[in-house]
């Protein structure tokens, strides 16, 4: 179990048996640095090292992509920059790269499967992240919309394979952000592939990236069942190894599924006596999720919650032990959410 430099805390069990997973830390190096130099995308990249024709900076050269196989009546060689550039004048090297990633995709397609191969690769995760990372925003521009099954392959590994979301060395999770921001802008292919990657193992092995790519799918407000599925999923059910669950991706799930069309709804089902009662500890951090997310409409929910977990500490009030404290840690900040959501409707002048 891994825990990386961001995400420091403890598994919180339904009995509210707080453990702590072994610490494996993610390398400073995996920082995303607050400035960067304006590079050479990626594309750029590979197109110096299928032609030689374009200089690009120190980031070397990438293979190129593996020629059409023998008798397949295609041309192997990778067409003339020039040729699919076809002359024209770009404002930015980005605008350009998305120009050609689209051009090859519909026009040279027997080059898109190799194009994507050559250029999302673990070592490029490690040891190019920038490069990675523009090819990734690129790709994201150039094909939305498109529901391309290749880009969706090749993205959904950024976010679904440990080598990529679990890697020991480094840790990039602007990168994780950019592959699930382009998956959203694909199509419904693509939000089916990122909702895929919100699984019971990626919990297990690396909660701190689920939150990242569950803030980049809350960001979006995209409305989508499948991507709403998973979020709630990562709040509500996913447990650790030890039949726990981490408060802070319990909090951040929640608080991002709330950004959605239909996570009112959604948290609103799961929020009741029962389930607040059989892990309270779970739902303290939904409770920190929702004033998080200043979810006004579920005040009404918390309320009437509130009502039994009383009497359930009433009922406890010569039982001490870890259950009861945590109901008392649920109860303490559910009453807190409460007057916070009370007081945001005057605060937003409605």
């Amino acid at each position: 179990m891994r825990q990386s430099l961001h995400h420091s805390e403890q598994i919180c069990r339904p009995s509210d048996v707080h453990s702590e997973p072994p610490a494996i830390a993610r390398t400073q190096a995996g920082r995303r640095p607050g400035r960067r130099a304006f590079r050479s995308t990626a594309v750029a990249l590979a197109i110096a090292a299928w032609l030689g024709a374009l200089q690009v900076g120190t980031g070397g050269a990438l293979p190129a992509p593996s020629p059409a196989p023998s008798g397949s009546g295609r041309d192997s060689s990778f067409p003339d920059v020039n040729e699919v550039l076809q002359g024209r004048v770009f404002k930015t090297k980005f605008d350009r790269d998305v120009f050609f990633l689209q051009r090859i995709r519909n026009d040279y397609p027997a080059h898109w499967p190799s194009l994507l191969g050559t250029n999302i690769i673990v070592k490029d995760y490690v040891e190019a992240p920038d490069k990675l990372l523009r090819f990734v925003e690129e790709l994201g521009a150039a094909l939305a919309g498109t529901d391309d099954f290749a880009a969706t392959t090749n993205l959904a590994a950024i976010t679904s394979r440990p080598p990529f979301y679990a890697n020991t060395n480094v840790y990039h999770p602007e990168i994780l952000r950019a592959a699930a921001e382009a998956l959203i802008k694909i199509g419904p292919d693509g939000r089916r592939a990122l909702a895929d990657s919100f699984s019971e193992d990626h919990y297990c092995a690396d909660p701190a990236s689920l939150e990242v790519l569950a803030d980049a799918v809350g960001q979006s407000g995209v409305s989508n069942a499948p991507l709403t599925a998973a979020l709630a999923a990562t709040a509500f059910t996913f447990t650790a190894t030890n039949g726990g669950s981490y408060p802070r991706c319990t909090r951040e799930a929640t608080r991002s599924l709330l950004g959605l069309p239909e996570g009112i709804a959604a948290v609103g089902i799961r929020l009741n006596p029962k389930t607040v009662l059989a892990d309270p500890s779970r739902f303290q951090a939904v409770v920190e999720g929702i004033a998080a997310a200043q979810a006004v409409g579920l005040a009404t929910n918390l309320v009437a919650v509130g009502r039994e977990v009383a009497a359930k500490l009433d009922s406890l009030a010569t039982v001490p032990g870890a259950y009861r404290d945590a109901l008392q840690g649920y109860q303490s900040s559910s009453k807190q959410t409460i007057e916070q959501l009370r007081e945001s409707p005057r605060k937003d002048g409605h």
